[in-house]
């Protein structure tokens, strides 16, 4: 059995929240967590569900007030850690740089492209413990050719096969926001083989994967990026997601219910050290 300090982790999973994702267990109870990355506690909702017990973490706050630059990523990741989960799904609000991704549809996260965010945990003088005498500190040069959870997304693959506005692979795009992208930078990004752009599921990656945290995505397309619609807002991004919200979390639900309670991934990388 998979433990984290003397912790059991088989029967625990996250979502986290993106824009317009604010909610998503029915009766939960709040926890804070404090960490060494904020004064502030992080604040994570949690409930049993089928025997398994399930966290929410709203990436913006209950009420969409930190915007994409000011989320303490370190904070929200390492309180996962501290509770000892080991796999995390994500929304994601995207605009698609693609005519044949259009709103409303969902694409399977598989790559992504981000120079402009550094984050580690291993900035040379943390030390993060993983199990009973795993611990890893100094610099860490992580491996990220798989950077979302490969058996995540063959589940979340498995659940939408049917849903014909689904597409099983995309690579995202991170700007810094909270600002849309111009035309011009958007043409960049399709330049440099990107189809969707948002503002902050890649830092979440990173950092799982430092922690050996599965984490896998189900970007929501809500709107075409500049450039190739007249105008963008943020009230159409929660438009999409109110639509879609119900949705989501059978989603989310039916992608729980499947995943095996053992790792079969390289997800958890010091493992093999």
């Amino acid at each position: 059995m998979e433990t984290l300090n003397g912790m059991e982790t088989s029967n625990k999973f996250c979502i986290i929240g993106g824009s317009g994702f604010y909610d998503f267990l029915e009766e939960p109870s709040k926890i804070s967590i404090t960490t060494p990355f904020d004064s502030k506690p992080v604040t994570i909702y949690q409930q049993e569900f089928e025997e398994k017990i399930l966290f929410f973490l709203p990436r913006h706050g209950g009420l969409h007030n930190i915007p994409p630059h000011k989320i303490n990523f370190k904070a929200n990741i390492y309180a996962l850690h501290s509770l000892a989960i080991p796999k995390v799904i994500a929304t994601s609000a995207v605009g698609s740089l693609r005519p044949l991704i259009n709103p409303g549809d969902y694409v399977l996260l598989d790559q992504f492209i981000d120079f402009v965010r550094p984050i580690t945990f291993f900035d040379g003088d943390f030390s993060v413990e993983f199990q009973k005498g795993i611990t890893k500190s100094g610099v860490v040069h992580l491996d990220m050719s798989e950077p979302y959870c490969p058996e995540i997304r063959k589940i979340l693959s498995e659940v939408l096969k049917d849903d014909h506005d689904t597409h099983t692979a995309g690579t995202y795009a991170t700007t810094m926001g909270p600002r849309f992208e111009t035309p011009a930078e958007i043409k960049a990004l399709q330049q440099m083989g990107a189809d969707v752009v948002g503002m902050t599921n890649s830092s979440e990656a990173i950092l799982c994967r430092e922690l050996g945290i599965c984490y896998g995505v189900l970007a929501v397309v809500t709107n075409m990026a500049a450039g190739l619609q007249k105008q963008l807002s943020h009230s159409e991004v929660l438009d999409i997601f109110n639509s879609r919200a119900a949705s989501l979390k059978q989603i989310f639900h039916d992608v729980i219910t499947q995943l095996p309670e053992q790792r079969n991934c390289t997800c958890a990388w010091y493992l093999q050290k």
